[in-house]
């Protein structure tokens, strides 16, 4: 609808309950009898009211205003907008050339030996880029994923950390040992390590010469 359609529609809006009003009074005073002037308030009351209704919903399209948008401002709807609280990232199983480990001593520099569930049960050198130490803490004791070197079967790059929670639903999978054994005893300081709960690490992303 361009401006000067929607003008003139306004206009013939507006202009109709005035013009009702005055046929309105010109009936009243042909009428003479009191039966017909009382129909006649009637039917004017009832013309009058579904003026009224048409002419609210007219405006109300011609504006468009969202209901949505009436209400608050960027905090309001950025509030509504987490209470359902953080979202749950999907369980991760290991693939091919990965295993599950759980940490047996912090090295410091980016580096741990870990222990890998494997056959062998073997301890590795597991290595975590600059890049991904951020935000979340992996200590001594924790669960985590790794990538095996096709070449450097002594070493193996932390891929991610897994929840508490996560490492239940592992268990009950079967994936992870009830109990883990030979995880040393030490002072966990400055050499705990931060690593992005949310990154991954691929094999294209692994330096394997680098330690």
């Amino acid at each position: 609808m361009d401006k000067k359609t929607g003008a003139q529609n306004a206009n013939i809006v507006v202009d109709a309950p005035k013009q009702l009003a005055k046929d309105a009074e010109w009936l009243l005073r042909r009428c003479t009898k009191p039966n017909q002037r009382e129909y006649l308030k009637i039917v004017q009351a009832v013309v009058m009211g579904f003026l009224v209704m048409g002419f609210v919903g007219y405006f109300t399209k011609l504006i468009h205003i969202p209901i949505n948008n009436i209400i608050g401002g960027k905090a309001f709807k950025k509030g509504k907008s987490n209470k359902a609280g953080p979202e749950k990232r999907e369980l991760v199983f290991k693939d091919e050339e990965q295993e599950y480990a759980v940490v047996t001593k912090i090295l410091g520099n980016g580096r741990m030996e870990v222990q890998c569930f494997d056959k062998e049960n073997k301890k590795r050198l597991g290595h975590i880029r600059g890049a991904l130490r951020k935000k979340v803490w992996i200590g001594l004791g924790e669960y985590i994923l790794v990538s095996l070197r096709e070449f450097q079967d002594d070493k193996c790059d932390i891929l991610l950390k897994y929840t508490d929670e996560e490492v239940k639903n592992l268990r009950k999978a079967g994936q992870l040992p009830e109990k883990t054994s030979n995880v040393d005893n030490m002072e966990e300081d400055d050499d705990l390590v931060k690593f992005d709960k949310d990154e991954e690490v691929s094999d294209m992303d692994v330096d394997i010469d680098d330690l």
